[in-house]
């Protein structure tokens, strides 16, 4: 088949990730904050009071929320970003965040109108852009900007962590369910083999019944046979895998320009030395780069590189029989501390300390600022 300049690359499932996630997640979430302040039988009542106080609505909003001067009858999941932004705003009471309304929140700011600004923004980010497309570094910006907000909303809405755990699951979730079929029917093979295998270890335990002698003989070739049998790669999920892959050759690509420092020695023996380690400075100084150089060296001295970006991973994807270099990037927070990573992190402090692989490795990264909130 000819190429085409508008096949799908891994820039346009950055695009259509991002989307997924401010059309679902996003956008239920912010109708649960507007049900938390107005309850829909008080919709249509709160709604007229406080008319003056809405701006010029299009023809269509004021149809759907006032249709023809009679009541409200949705239930707000007819509501689509941009119109429960200005209703939040305009008709709740919320206290406008530090910078006012309407304009980019402070980095620091984690008050309630400053995480659904940061919604709003991050929304005309892709519905306003002019290409269909989205690089790695623009979408893990985004990602992790609404991801730090629906975890503060979750907190405030009290829910348990719901839409925190959608956006997770968003994160990984395939954009290919034909790959998936393929993935699907490998594991099914795999199945196949393995039945076989136990089938022809059955059939030699019967055998050794047989004679003393042939005990001997039959048993010596079961062991042989089983001890050809592979064991899995990784106990990480083969889509999960195919994800981490990409993280790590886009590593690859960067560090190609990476030069190691005077300092940059000790710091890989500090790592050798421990079972952990956390690189703090200001943004830009290399922290990241650092923690993914010195993975992609401990990958030539075949670990296996799992990059995560929630520490309870590590109980999922921990591998006793292999050594492991987790990497999680800003590991208590982005744009400030969050109280939820760093809870998260004292309770995984054993898994940490004391790995299942006594050569596991977990190295981390924090900005300065968020390191000393903490």
């Amino acid at each position: 088949m000819a190429s085409s300049s508008y096949a799908s690359t891994e820039e346009t499932t950055n695009a259509c990730r991002a989307c997924r996630l401010l059309l679902g997640p996003c956008t239920d979430e912010l109708r649960d904050v507007l049900l938390h302040h107005v309850p829909l039988p008080t919709f249509t009542h709160v709604l007229k009071h406080n008319r003056s106080n809405l701006p010029r609505l299009t023809a269509q909003q004021m149809n759907l929320i006032l249709p023809r001067g009679s009541s409200y009858t949705g239930n707000y999941h007819d509501m689509d970003i941009s119109l429960l932004y200005t209703l939040l705003r305009n008709i709740c009471g919320i206290p406008p965040h530090n910078n006012g309304w309407g304009n980019d929140p402070d980095p620091t700011d984690r008050s309630l109108s400053a995480n659904i600004e940061r919604i709003r923004i991050a929304r005309n980010q892709c519905v306003h852009s002019s290409s269909p497309v989205l690089s790695n570094s623009d979408f893990n910006t985004i990602w992790s900007t609404v991801r730090s907000a629906v975890v503060d909303l979750d907190f405030f809405l009290n829910n348990g962590n719901q839409f925190e755990r959608e956006v997770d699951f968003l994160r990984h979730e395939t954009m290919d369910p034909v790959r998936d079929c393929h993935y699907i029917e490998e594991l099914r093979k795999q199945a196949e083999e393995d039945a076989e295998t136990r089938k022809m270890v059955q059939g030699l335990k019967r055998k050794l019944e047989e004679s003393e002698t042939d005990r001997i003989e039959n048993h010596n070739k079961m062991l042989k046979i089983v001890g050809e049998i592979k064991t899995p790669e990784s106990v990480i999920p083969l889509n999960v895998r195919d994800i981490f892959e990409k993280d790590i050759k886009l590593w690859k690509e960067e560090d190609g320009v990476y030069s190691e420092s005077h300092s940059f020695p000790a710091m890989l023996d500090q790592v050798k030395k421990q079972p952990y380690m956390t690189f703090v400075g200001i943004p830009g100084s290399g922290k990241s780069a650092t923690i993914h150089h010195i993975a992609l060296i401990l990958q030539k001295e075949e670990y296996e590189v799992v990059p995560i970006i929630d520490i309870r991973k590590i109980e999922d994807y921990s591998d006793s029989r292999h050594p492991q270099v987790f990497v999680i990037d800003d590991v208590v927070g982005v744009l400030g501390l969050q109280k939820q990573k760093l809870e998260s992190l004292i309770d995984y402090e054993k898994r940490i300390s004391g790995p299942s692989n006594r050569n596991t490795k977990v190295l981390m990264s924090c900005r300065e600022a968020v390191f000393n909130e903490c």
